[in-house]
């Protein structure tokens, strides 16, 4: 078998996760001009949210769509086989991934050095190769090149394909109490390293609370059970309020989740869950809404930016790089306006082709083997 149900309006918001964290990466910046001026400032403010807030879509995004491929699997074949799952995803993520992390530890070093240019990477392969690369980040900080700190988020998700398909053996039939123990584990991470030098937006158990929700709603999904008819059947200004209530909270983020009212943990912890239920209740909208004001499927480009996305995502940091030599030949690299614009359209222009040949004759052939490791 292969997997039976397409969902054709994921792609477009694959994109829009990946273009929340191209816009958070493309506003880092090493010079003092530009960090102390105060359109940057109010423009940071903002994009930095819009960082966080993608990473968090694409966690929700992979857990709802695996937790269903999963799910699918076992109920069309009767059981499910863990290494054929694992198979499929290494197909899937393996070689890129080995061949973003091959340029930024070998090829990077041997580019800069012939432009006489010291460089020296601090991180250790290792970590990266063994999938655990956001543990480097926590335990070391960032390494030299963000070509390589970038990838920590797939080490999250490779840690997560690893035990996800045992846990819902595990639990199975009992699906609620496994969501409610991760839940629980992800606000114990949370207040247990809150205020220390850990780093937690790299934790896997910190991300947990996006990994459960996402997985949550595709149970809703693929069971239609816990709310499923209630949540298909919202009116069409339910659906808008719930739109703009996740903009309101962006523009007003710091208002609502920075507040004195609150312990920082706990303030954390709603935020983590108000953006893990709103970002998982656009994707079930998305596919199963009836009142639906928009399918972002319709929006054709968009939607193969999507599909590509997986290249844009591991290129991007390359991109940005190449944007800010290209500024700073052009004397441009302290003019707060070409940072601000010309630089990401530059790496967006840049990484665009490479996207595309990569999707169309590296990623997209080696996915037709993936129709040979389905449970039979």
């Amino acid at each position: 078998m292969e997997q039976k149900v397409f969902f054709k309006n994921l792609d477009a918001l694959r994109f829009v996760a990946f273009l929340f964290i191209f816009l958070g990466h493309a506003l880092d910046t090493d010079s003092e001009l530009i960090r102390n001026s105060e359109v940057y400032s109010w423009v940071k403010n903002y994009v930095y949210i819009f960082g966080k807030t993608g990473f968090s879509f694409a966690f929700v995004l992979s857990s709802y769509i695996n937790t269903w491929v999963i799910l699918e699997e076992r109920q069309h074949a009767g059981h499910f086989k863990p290494w054929l799952y694992y198979i499929r995803r290494a197909i899937r993520i393996w070689p890129l991934y080995f061949l973003v992390l091959f340029f930024g530890f070998a090829i990077l070093p041997l580019i800069m050095e012939l432009m006489n240019q010291p460089y020296q990477e601090v991180g250790n392969p290792w970590y990266f190769i063994l999938f655990v690369g956001n543990f480097f980040l926590i335990e070391h900080g960032w390494t030299h090149s963000p070509i390589i700190s970038v990838l920590w988020s797939v080490s999250v998700e490779e840690q997560f394909y690893i035990f996800w398909p045992f846990l819902l053996i595990l639990f199975r039939k009992q699906e609620k109490w496994l969501f409610a123990l991760l839940l629980v584990i992800f606000a114990i991470t949370t207040v247990h390293y809150y205020g220390t030098d850990v780093n937690i937006w790299f934790h896997t158990l910190f991300l947990l609370g996006d990994i459960a929700l996402g997985a949550l709603f595709a149970f809703i999904s693929f069971n239609r059970n816990w709310g499923f008819n209630w949540l298909q059947n919202l009116s069409r200004t339910s659906i808008l309020s719930i739109y703009f209530l996740f903009l309101f909270s962006l523009l007003a983020y710091h208002h609502i989740f920075d507040n004195a009212w609150l312990p920082g943990a706990l303030n954390l912890i709603i935020e983590k869950m108000f953006y893990a239920i709103v970002l998982s209740y656009f994707i079930f909208e998305q596919n199963f809404g009836k009142n639906s004001f928009f399918k972002f499927g319709k929006l054709k480009s968009i939607t193969y930016l999507g599909v590509i996305s997986y290249g844009l995502f591991c290129f991007h940091e390359i991109g940005l790089l190449i944007g800010n030599r290209v500024l700073a030949e052009a004397g441009l690299e302290s003019n707060i306006w070409a940072f601000l614009i010309a630089k990401p359209l530059i790496a967006f222009a840049i990484i665009l082709p490479f996207s595309h040949l990569s999707w169309n004759y590296l990623e997209k052939p080696l996915l037709r083997l993936k129709r040979h490791f389905y449970t039979e």
